[in-house]
């Protein structure tokens, strides 16, 4: 027994319940989150309260947290098939045990049981870290050379930093999207999800998204480039694994509407680029600012409604004509002022200059987020004679 100045706890009500997370490459189960549950007079309970109480001492969280770790581990080393587990490690309590006694229980554990390492996660959890990092990071490459797998659970909020990411360099990446959209920055979670897109493929990790818990969810998961998934949408934590295709059914179904939605976005983006390439004289000569003006003036009445903004650079990312701007109101209008700037700093520049002098053709950008005027937007560029490039900024 287990007693606090506010929890009673018997140790035989302390059961780990399993989430099941999700590969949207097989559609199939392929590991489960250990999460504590209280099981008493057949009701059960989160222990989140528990953990989450700052006047209950740190060893007894620790106690408590350490036997559900144990039945985790005894119970799917006991399971049939080749499930990962993924065990929540507070980054404190590594660091602090490790540099007392130089062990890692959860190995001793994982060695006890006969579990293959392999099939191991070892999420360390959001919190603040007082101790040296580089001493932890030590500490994490021990799970790391014993076969661990390793993630960094809530990538984006708290304490989770970018210098813990690349401290630890995580096979996992996972990240909650309910604290996501519940963040100050809610509108713009798309953009979020998508810039962790970009980093995990970079880091060589894979992104998890948990919170999955609407189509709607899933769907974000998929376009984000999400490789794992877990939430309710599937399952709430159980006290029994699942058969791994319990949800083939829903997550072939659900990728069948994905991709067909994009295929159709993505032709009829194709047929906007050609449609843009045929109005574009990518043969005429360019020789001033008034060239460059005039030939943008010859295309405002011919491009599509969706068109807010044309301009002119040279190869070396100067701006060589004026800001073209369509207004509601008022329709066109020039603005000098943006003759001379420069866009050589933005990172795609020089290569698209690079592909498009070698492919001779117009290129759409992926959709973004305008700077100046905070909407949707793509933008497509295209050569003009040697040395110049149009683009045009379109509405999303």
């Amino acid at each position: 027994m287990l007693q606090t100045n506010s929890f009673l706890l018997e140790e035989h009500e302390l059961r780990p319940f399993f989430q099941p997370i999700l590969s949207l490459q097989t559609r199939k189960i392929i590991g489960y989150e250990a999460l504590g549950r209280r099981v008493q007079a057949g009701q059960v309970h989160s222990l989140g309260p528990f953990f989450q109480n700052p006047d209950i001492d740190e060893e007894t969280h620790l106690r408590v947290d350490r036997m559900l770790r144990e039945k985790a581990i005894s119970t799917l080393a006991q399971s049939e098939g080749e499930s990962l587990l993924f065990i929540n490690l507070k980054p404190s309590w590594i660091y602090k045990i490790y540099k007392k006694s130089g062990i890692l229980p959860t190995l001793q554990l994982v060695e006890k049981y006969g579990l293959d390492p392999s099939r191991v996660v070892i999420e360390v959890t959001e919190e603040e870290f007082h101790g040296k990092l580089d001493e932890l990071s030590e500490i994490i490459d021990v799970y790391r050379k014993q076969g661990c797998r390793i993630a960094i659970d809530d990538i984006g909020s708290g304490y989770s930093n970018y210098d813990r990411i690349a401290s630890f360099k995580p096979n996992i990446l996972k990240i909650d999207l309910k604290l996501l959209k519940k963040s100050g920055l809610h509108d713009g979670y798309k953009a979020l999800l998508n810039s962790f897109s970009i980093l995990s493929s970079q880091m060589g990790s894979s992104l998890l998204i948990e919170g999955v818990e609407t189509k709607q969810d899933l769907y974000h998961s998929l376009k984000a480039g999400a490789r794992y998934v877990q939430g309710f949408l599937f399952s709430e934590a159980r006290a029994d694994f699942q058969p791994a295709d319990a949800y083939e059914t829903l997550l072939k179904e659900e990728i069948r509407i994905y991709t067909e939605n994009e295929i159709t976005r993505y032709r009829e983006l194709f047929a906007v680029q050609e449609s843009l390439n045929d109005l574009v004289n990518s043969d005429m000569m360019i020789s001033s600012a008034a060239d460059a003006d005039a030939m943008i003036g010859s295309l405002l009445t011919n491009v599509n409604d969706n068109v807010m903004r044309i301009y002119i650079c040279r190869e070396d990312g100067s701006q060589v004509s004026s800001n073209y701007t369509r207004h509601a109101e008022d329709g066109w209008q020039r603005d000098a002022q943006f003759q001379g700037s420069n866009w050589i700093w933005r990172p795609y520049f020089i290569p698209n200059m690079m592909r498009m002098n070698s492919q001779r053709q117009g290129m759409l950008s992926q959709v973004y987020t305008d700077l100046d005027t905070a909407r949707l937007m793509q933008t497509f560029s295209c050569p003009v004679g040697d040395t110049h490039y149009i683009f045009l900024d379109l509405n999303v």
